[in-house]
Formats: structure tokens, sequence, C-alpha cells
């Protein structure tokens, strides 16, 4: 069970409304891109897998496939992929 699968089950259980209300979700471990949430203005970024640095800022409906995006932080440089459907990374 991965700890996303373990946190969906928590919601469900504890009768949780949704777990990213409190917190942001797991990282993935691969090359893709990840959405969190800047909880002073609310905002949406995709950030670095590598370095967490945000590099875009996103809206809610934002849809987004196979974008090879280079990061902004001064020492990662790296690549990654953007893959998002509605304000949320898929796959």
């Amino acid at each position: 069970m991965s700890i996303t699968d373990a946190i969906k089950d928590m919601e469900k259980h504890m009768g949780i409304d949704n777990f990213e209300n409190y917190m942001n979700a797991p990282l993935p471990h691969n090359n893709q891109g990840y959405v969190q949430k800047d909880y002073k203005t609310g905002k949406l970024y995709v950030c670095c897998p590598h370095c967490s640095k945000k590099n875009l800022m996103i809206k809610d409906h934002t849809s987004i496939s196979n974008l090879e995006l280079k990061c902004k932080g001064s020492n990662c440089k790296k690549i990654f992929f953007v893959n998002i459907k509605d304000g949320k990374e898929i796959g």
C-alpha cells in the first residue's frame, strides 16, 4: 500500500473531508513535476521533483500534457515533465 492509498483510506474511514485542505499530497519519485499549494496566497504551483522549487503558477482548471520544463533553481537546472489535468498532476 502506498502512502497516497493510506491517506485516501484514512479520508474514507476517519471522516476527513479532504487531506489536501491540511497538507500537500506526498511527492512523486519519478521525473514528474508536482502541484503544490502555497498556503499563504492560496495559489497553485508546479514544483521541481528534484529540488522542490516553484517553477510555474497554474490556475484551478489548468490542463498541460507532456510539457518539458527546465527548473529555475540556481543549483538544479534539471529537466522534468509536467502532466496536469484540472489543476492536479496525473500519471
